[in-house]
């Protein structure tokens, strides 16, 4: 059976919630106090919270299935729904995360591809995405997709202020 992106709505906000705090913690806990941890999983990834999430103009989900089973997830935002504004011409990436036992699959790279491909749909000039600044391997990979650095930002997670590197794809205008 062919891998399928399925865009969410908010009957899937409980599902939403269980892959979102996997993939987190799966992906920072290990750098980060359990205090801090367990702040951001309770809060930034509540039930609550991802309902507004699901509910804002402009900001779309999508889980990445294969055989039913949901192995990534890609949070995009275009316009004032955007986390620091790029403009109109722009579509971020601001959630991408793949479940452990499916990385280094490939899975990462349909994520981005779609993500790309709904950047051209909407007549977007860019992609761009922040990476926490010791994630090398994600930084890596973005580059590998054509994505370069332009600036930074801060993160806050709990009690923590982390840096995020800001990288962005330019896209070639469709022939």
């Amino acid at each position: 059976m062919a891998d399928s992106v399925v865009q969410l709505t908010t009957a899937d906000v409980t599902k939403l919630q269980m892959i979102s705090q996997e993939t987190f913690k799966d992906t920072f806990g290990a750098y980060n106090t359990d205090e801090d941890m367990n702040w951001y999983l309770n809060n930034q990834l509540s039930i609550q919270r991802l309902q507004e999430q699901l509910q804002t103009e402009n900001s779309f989900f999508y889980f990445l299935e294969k055989e039913h089973q949901v192995v990534g997830y890609l949070k995009l935002n275009i316009n004032d729904a955007q986390s620091e504004d790029q403009g109109k011409d722009a579509l971020e990436v601001e959630r991408i995360y793949v479940r452990p036992d499916y990385k280094r699959l490939g899975y990462g790279r349909q994520l981005m591809d779609y993500a790309v491909t709904r950047a051209y749909q909407l007549d977007k000039k860019f992609v761009w995405l922040g990476v926490w600044e010791y994630n090398h391997a994600a930084q890596k990979f973005y580059a590998a997709l054509g994505f370069s650095e332009f600036g930074d930002h801060l993160f806050t997670l709990g009690g923590a202020r982390q840096r995020d590197v800001l990288m962005k794809k330019e896209l070639r205008a469709r022939v």
